[in-house]
């Protein structure tokens, strides 16, 4: 991984996230990207005018200036051109803008927080986050708004016992073994699965023979409500990370994430997620 790219719009749900991805790059001895996206409401200007120009310049311009607060006040340091860089973007399209500076910034890893006004707020109502979860090509880390900032110690990977699976797994191993984090693969068979048991030990054998990482469990439930046998673990083993491959992310962005559950729950889902893009190879942020 080459570096990291944190989008935020400013907000306090958003600082747990830059806390962590701080440290993160901090462990990988990478830059750190801190993205904000702005968008220039005024459809009755055109954008080649003298006005719209104007306005386009002192827009980047104060954010480029809250964007150096915004690292001074809650990292304490001086944004600089190595390791913690400011980068300002114009884009109508939150996800589209973040995804175009990953791209050109060869990052290995998108991380946001779950803000007020725009990347996440669309979480629940699957827009612009799920859109951006859907089209990454890298993978993708959203926090809750009620994340506590702190290092990331256990991690539950929902795993469908897919190839791409053992891969998603050794690369988060890359950097999870920097914080000596305990990857607990699960897995929630239904009546209609075949021998849950026997794909489990198979993906066992199979993950080992590509992953050598010792702090690796494995952990089988018999269910046919799959979201609720997720979070009951979630809650049981007081996770920090539930990570999985992005086949599943809309599902469970609109399962686990879902008031209803959250009322069953008897509590709120606060915990990040880790969505890792599908592929039968190791991810290129990972190389």
């Amino acid at each position: 991984m080459k570096s990291l790219l944190y989008a935020t719009d400013y907000s306090e749900n958003s600082i747990p996230a830059f806390k962590l991805a701080w440290k993160l790059s901090q462990k990988l001895n990478i830059p750190l990207y801190v993205l904000h996206v702005f968008d220039i409401t005024a459809t009755f200007i055109s954008t080649v005018s003298i006005a719209y120009v104007r306005m386009e310049e002192a827009s980047f311009k104060k954010h480029a200036e809250l964007l150096r607060e915004f690292c001074l006040e809650h990292l304490g340091v001086e944004p600089d051109k190595r390791k913690l860089i400011p980068i300002v973007a114009e884009g109508s399209i939150p996800a589209n803008t973040i995804l175009e500076k990953a791209e050109s910034l060869d990052a290995g890893m998108i991380v946001a927080g779950k803000t007020g006004s725009t990347l996440v707020k669309d979480l629940l109502i699957g827009s612009t986050a799920t859109g951006l979860i859907e089209k990454s090509p890298l993978p993708v880390m959203l926090f809750p708004a009620s994340f506590a900032s702190g290092d990331v110690q256990t991690i539950v990977y929902a795993t469908a016992f897919e190839q791409a699976d053992i891969y998603a797994i050794r690369d988060i191993v890359h950097w999870a073994s920097l914080f000596n984090a305990t990857i607990k693969v699960f897995h929630v068979s239904t009546k209609e699965e075949y021998a849950g048991e026997d794909q489990m030990e198979w993906f066992k054998e199979m993950l080992f023979q590509k992953v050598q990482y010792t702090p690796i469990t494995f952990e089988l439930r018999f269910s046919e409500d799959i979201f609720s046998s997720l979070a009951d673990y979630l809650n049981e083993e007081k996770a920090d990370l539930l990570a999985m491959l992005e086949r599943e992310g809309q599902q469970l962005l609109t399962g686990l994430w879902h008031r209803d559950l959250v009322k069953r729950m008897k509590g709120e889902m606060n915990i990040p997620l880790l969505s890792m893009p599908k592929s039968e190879v190791p991810s290129p942020g990972f190389t």
